[in-house]
């Protein structure tokens, strides 16, 4: 009987070493993020890390501090007094004539801040619960107003989805393959029609790339498509490989009209479908454009590309496992390939207006997009990996206008939607998503990397970026 039990007993102890290392790097990757983000120790990233890092401890102690010097039936003032602190001193926000911009339907809301700015994580609580409207469009007046109105101050709700996200069952940091194909399933399986109504007919989930503001997004994103082909010098045969291609435009673009033999790979089911259906509508076979409905970490190890891309994919990647990710591509790669890494970058230095941003993203859009980060820690992880870094492109701004096009698109065709699969909730937190990160890209709250790289070798073929037809390009 003893010898049955054991192999459970050890399964069991294995399964708790295994939970419990994933907690710690949770705890590990969010610090990780607001370390990579501060400058000093007063800038809030370092003010949230700490106020977890003290503040529980701090609590515990003066809990029993109460009960050994007043009684334990004291104990209860301890979280009165705190409540009573955290309501009308931390949250006395300055006045402001909020009922401006705002229509309140809930007259205890109103009375609290219709003449008080109102923190921003309130506002977005209390409008995705529809009991707050904007009375006029929310771009123009998160553009053009917000400082009138709304307080950067974090609250209660938002240090509780801090907290969550220290403790295994709740948080966005565990970067098993079961987790991350659950994490881009919630996202990107929501239908095709859905992500069609902003995106637009080349269903690009990325930023695109403008010669000119008054380019429409659709030219704006052949811009992207081609520019990122020579980036990668993609020539005719080239193996092509792009990690995370969504519905698959890039790879189609690469085969069609570079010549490339591409393979896209997603964890999306629905994203899939849509590749191959495409591929064989624009009769591209299987040996010009290939599509993997798997996990990065699944790609067949044995092969090999001319040029690799990730397009604002990496995010997901998570910061634990950027090296593993980064590893697999550098493998995967030949000696003399190009590997072309797009990411949505946060500014260093972050004040609370930023951070709010980056939190909200983290909470309500892209639960397990940790590894957004300050430009520094991209270029280091890839140095660390193995390669030299050959350029890197700033297109923030690029990617504000690509954000206030899919917001346009969103308002003019949202009224189409299928209310059972996209209930108003969803609508209204599309519509303050898109709106509120035209004003955080275009003010660099977040950018945009746009990094080329190589493998670090002596033998590597420098003169490649010299050559007539790529030099004054900068490519």
């Amino acid at each position: 009987g003893s010898r049955a039990c054991k192999p459970v007993s050890d399964a069991r102890l294995a399964h708790a070493i295994q939970k419990m290392v994933a907690f710690l790097n949770g705890l590990l990757e969010k610090a990780g993020v607001g370390l990579t983000m501060a400058n000093k120790w007063t800038d809030p990233t370092m003010v949230l890390i700490a106020s977890v890092a003290l503040g529980i401890p701090a609590f515990v102690l003066l809990c029993v501090a109460v009960a050994y010097t007043l009684g334990i039936l004291y104990l209860p003032m301890v979280p009165i007094a705190l409540y009573c602190y955290y309501e009308w001193v931390f949250l006395s926000t300055p006045a402001a004539k909020t009922d401006q911009y705002l229509t309140f339907k809930d007259s205890k809301l109103k009375k609290r801040w219709g003449a008080r700015k109102i923190p921003m994580h309130i506002l977005v609580e209390e409008f995705l619960a529809d009991n707050i409207s904007f009375k006029k469009d929310i771009l123009d007046t998160l553009t053009n107003d917000r400082d009138k109105f709304i307080d950067w101050r974090p609250n209660w709700s938002l240090f509780q989805f801090i907290l969550q996200q220290g403790l295994p069952a709740t948080s966005s940091s565990f970067k098993n393959i079961k987790a991350t194909t659950k994490e881009i399933a919630e996202h990107y399986d929501r239908g095709n029609d859905f992500f069609a109504s902003f995106l637009g007919p080349m269903m690009i989930y990325t930023s695109a790339f403008y010669h000119g503001t008054d380019q429409s997004l659709e030219q704006a994103q052949v811009n992207k498509l081609n520019m990122l082909c020579e980036k990668v010098h993609l020539k005719p045969g080239d193996n092509f490989l792009d990690i995370g291609c969504g519905w698959g435009t890039l790879v189609r673009h690469a085969a069609s009209k570079f010549g490339a033999k591409a393979t896209g790979v997603t964890l999306s089911k629905e994203g899939a479908a849509w590749c191959k259906a495409k591929n064989a509508e624009e009769k591209l076979g299987e040996e010009q454009a290939t599509i993997l409905n798997c996990d990065y970490r699944e790609i067949p190890k044995d092969r090999r590309f001319n040029a690799i891309s990730a397009v604002e994919m990496a995010e997901h990647v998570g910061i634990a496992n950027f090296q593993l990710f980064l590893g697999n591509i550098f493998n995967m790669l030949e000696d003399d390939g190009l590997y072309y890494m797009q990411v949505a970058g946060l500014r260093k230095g972050s004040n609370w207006q930023d951070v709010q941003w980056g939190l909200f993203m983290s909470r309500y859009i892209f639960p397990g997009a940790d590894a957004s980060t300050p430009l520094y820690w991209y270029t280091k992880q890839l140095e660390m990996a193995g390669f030299e870094v050959h350029s890197v492109d700033n297109v923030g701004r690029h990617y504000s206008h690509t954000l206030k096009a899919w917001y346009h698109n969103f308002l003019s065709n949202k009224a189409a939607l299928d209310l059972e699969r996209y209930p108003l909730r969803l609508q209204r937190l599309w519509e303050i998503f898109l709106a509120w990160s035209v004003v955080a890209a275009g003010q660099g709250s977040a950018t945009c990397y746009q990094i080329v790289s190589h493998k670090n070798r002596y033998s590597f073929p420098r003169d490649d970026f010299l050559a007539k037809e790529v030099a004054p390009k900068r490519l």
